[in-house]
Formats: structure tokens, C-alpha cells, sequence
């Protein structure tokens, strides 16, 4: 009997594994390959940096010829006996560890952070280890499984002096209020986020007008189109939104933010977050159209929803442009000038130091 465990990193503690592997001593560490093949060729190959005009999109491709999606590779740990005990810890002398009971082999677990080391043992009903190991899961984008469709961590994402920290925010498609209580577990205890960050706009809400999930923290700004195309206070709300995001990092509490399919307005502010925090123009390309594999919302760089209408990135592009020169200055640059100027009288501008504590908080050195 296969039983499968939804669990995180984040709770310092976990088993894993990459399939049957014989015993190894704990200081022995396999790496186990937590992305799918479409996914993983299509961060690694694709290269949107000479592609200013936003024309060229390769997402269908990889999900076409590779069948790239939405969902991660599974980490398994299989053995032979009658097991009823799994210790796991991040410490290899599996102090703070905790305990997983089990049902049958081989056990599979998503959700894992990428690059982190994790010690187990296996142990039968007398207390006998009966397979014991170590791995460290590798990505590097961190889908999440069990929560809403198109949900990943900002993670893993190069940026100024390092890389974005996985585990401190999320993007996705709204909750469901029918989520199983097993999702919502994922959400608070496995993932711990602590705020649920809704952009939808007025009229989508109506019949949702507060959170899903009983525990997180529950904060609106009502966005009724992305950046580019965004009407009335569309520029202060996404500003009022990286500050909320900030304060609960400064506080070490994860954030998950979403529209209805996470493509749009979730995509829009994803991007800035990114772009704030040195992320190329061609990784935010990437992290933008890989709602595409998700397959509910196909959102490529050149995409319009009509032949008259403009690519919808490129609107945000086209706009952020407008805040200096852009053949100049890099997209970051311009990212920084939007953030830093003030669009409505009652809204102030984010700060040049509120900037750097989000580099701070969201940047690990590599």
C-alpha cells in the first residue's frame, strides 16, 4: 500500500528519498530530482534576453514536447519489512526530530525545499532502523502540491548577490472554500503562511469576502487588471501590497498572494517583487509564463487575448518603460523608479530603504 505524505521542509523535519536505495550512513547524501523534465528543460534552455519587443514565447513547446506542467516529481523512500516508524530531521545527529507514522512502501512526499539536506530512519515495530539515509532535494523551481493550481514559491529565482530564499513567499490561484481540511494543513502547518493576499477585483469577490482558511491572516487589494492596463488605483494597491508583504517578512511569516488564476495581477506582482530584488528580465519572462503549465491559464509573452488587443506582459513592460530610459537602464532600474514614485496622494511611494529590507529579507548569498 503506497502512502503519500504532503510535508515541508520548513518544519525542519523530513524523510525522503529517490526510489530503493540501500542503507547508506547518514553522512552519505543523494541528490533527488524534484522537477519534472519539461519544467526543468525550460528553465535551462530558454533565453529571452535579446527579445525586447516581447514576440517569442517557448512555453507551449516544452509543454507540448516535453509535457511540462504544473505538478513536481514526488521524492520516494521505498524498503523491505514491516515498518511503523519514520524519523526525520535536518540534523544529522536527528536532534529535534520528529516522527511520521506509516502504512506501507514506498511512501511519496512533495513540497520539499530545494538544496536542503534531510536524515531519516526507518524503524520497525521493535525500534530497529531498518533503512536509514540522507537527501537533499533539487529543483530549482518548488511547485507545491495539495493547495490550488499553479502554486510555487518565489524561491530559487537568481538575484542581486544571491538567490530568493525559498519558503518566504508564494504565488497561486485562489482558494477554494471547498479545499480539503488536508490542503489547508499544507497551507498553515506544513508551509506556515501566514497571510492570504487577495488581488481580486470587487465584482469577483462578492461571493468571497474573506479568507478560506481559518488561522491566516486575510488582506485585500482589490486589482481589477494587471499593471500594464490597470485602471483607477491599480499603481498604489500593488504598491500597499509589496509593503504588506514586507512587514510579515520582517516578522519571518510567510505570504501567499493571488488573483483568481494566478496569472495577471498575480503575475504583474510577482514581477515586481522580482525585478525589486534583481531578478533578469529574462527569468521574469520565464516565472511569468509558467502559469502556462498549469494548463487553466495559458499566459506566454506574446499573448493577447485578441488580435487587436497588445501582449499583456509587454503592456507592463511597455509601462515600467516610462519611468526612465530604457535604453539605459535595466528593467530593474525601472522597477525601482515605479516603486519609488508617488501615484496617489494618500499612498506613499515605497522607500529606498523599504527596498533594501526586501532585498534583505528575500536574498540568500550563494
Amino acid at each position: 500500500m503506497k502512502k503519500r505524505f504532503l510535508l515541508i521542509a520548513a518544519l525542519a523535519a523530513i524523510l525522503v528519498s529517490c526510489g530503493t536505495i540501500q542503507p547508506v550512513k547518514p553522512t552519505a547524501v543523494e541528490k533527488c530530482d524534484i522537477e519534472n523534465v519539461g519544467t526543468r528543460k525550460f528553465l535551462e534552455e530558454v533565453d529571452y534576453a535579446t527579445d525586447t519587443a516581447y514576440t517569442v514565447s517557448f512555453a507551449l513547446q516544452y509543454m507540448q514536447e516535453y509535457g511540462a506542467n504544473d505538478k513536481p516529481l514526488p521524492v520516494r523512500i521505498a524498503w523491505t519489512g514491516d515498518a511503523a516508524r519514520l524519523i526525520i530531521s535536518t540534523a544529522a545527529s536527528f536532534k529535534g526530530a520528529a516522527e511520521q507514522p506509516v502504512s506501507g512502501s514506498p511512501a511519496e512526499i512533495f513540497n520539499l525545499i530545494p538544496g536542503v539536506n534531510y536524515f531519516y530512519k526507518v524503524l520497525d515495530r521493535n525500534g530497529k532502523a531498518i533503512k536509514t539515509g540522507c537527501v537533499r532535494p533539487v529543483g530549482p523551481l518548488r511547485w507545491i502540491n495539495g493547495i490550488a493550481e499553479n502554486v510555487r514559491d518565489l524561491g530559487g529565482w537568481q538575484a542581486d548577490g544571491g538567490h530568493i530564499a525559498y519558503g518566504k513567499i508564494y504565488r497561486g490561484a485562489r482558494l477554494s472554500s471547498r479545499m480539503p481540511q488536508s490542503g489547508k494543513d499544507i497551507f498553515l502547518k506544513d508551509l506556515g503562511i501566514a497571510l492570504d493576499l487577495d488581488l481580486r477585483g470587487i465584482k469577483e469577490s462578492e461571493a468571497h469576502v474573506g479568507p478560506v482558511i481559518d488561522g491566516a491572516d486575510y488582506l485585500k487589494f482589490p486589482v481589477e487588471k494587471n499593471l500594464g492596463r490597470g485602471t483607477g488605483n491599480t499603481q498604489e494597491l500593488y504598491q500597499q501590497a509589496i509593503r504588506a508583504i514586507l512587514g510579515y517578512l520582517s516578522e519571518g511569516k510567510p505570504v501567499y498572494f493571488h488573483c483568481a488564476g494566478g496569472a495577471d495581477r498575480t503575475g504583474s506582482l510577482a514581477f515586481l517583487i522580482e525585478a525589486l530584488v534583481g531578478v533578469s528580465e529574462s527569468d521574469l519572462s520565464k516565472d511569468y509564463e509558467l502559469t502556462t503549465f498549469a494548463k487553466t491559464n495559458k499566459r506566454l509573452r506574446n499573448f493577447r487575448a485578441t488580435e487587436k488587443e497588445t501582449h499583456i506582459l509587454y503592456e507592463l513592460i511597455t509601462y515600467l518603460r516610462k519611468f526612465g530610459d530604457p535604453e539605459t537602464m535595466s528593467i530593474n532600474e525601472l522597477t525601482y523608479n515605479w516603486a519609488t514614485t508617488r501615484h496617489a496622494d494618500n499612498v506613499d511611494p515605497l522607500s529606498p530603504e523599504e527596498i533594501e529590507l526586501l532585498r534583505k529579507y528575500l536574498i540568500v548569498k550563494d
